[in-house]
């Protein structure tokens, strides 16, 4: 599935697993966005940084405060984080669901 600014996503898993193993530190337990909403700010070829390993990813941006959540943000644009595009789902924009 192809991904594009603005495009809205709802995250269905994080690397692969809707769950968390028990020795991930709180603050890096990014499973907690499972589940939430956010925009597409940029995907990976727009950005400069080479292909990951594990596949395409893009920027999202969340509706939810993700240091709110206790959750580490690294990127110049703030409540950001890099997604693969495999733990996506486009969001409908309408019904506030998801497209299968």
């Amino acid at each position: 599935m192809n991904f594009f600014p603005n495009d809205p996503v709802v995250i269905e898993t994080f690397l692969g697993t809707k769950t968390t193993a028990a020795s991930t530190r709180d603050s890096e337990n990014y499973w907690k966005l499972v589940g939430q909403r956010g925009l597409v700010v940029k995907v990976e070829s727009q950005s400069g940084l080479p292909r990951h390993e594990r596949g395409e990813r893009v920027l999202v941006k969340f509706d939810v405060d993700v240091a709110s959540l206790g959750l580490r943000c690294h990127n110049e644009i703030p409540n950001t984080l890099w997604i693969f595009i495999s733990d996506l789902r486009r969001a409908s924009c309408l019904t506030g669901g998801v497209e299968r």
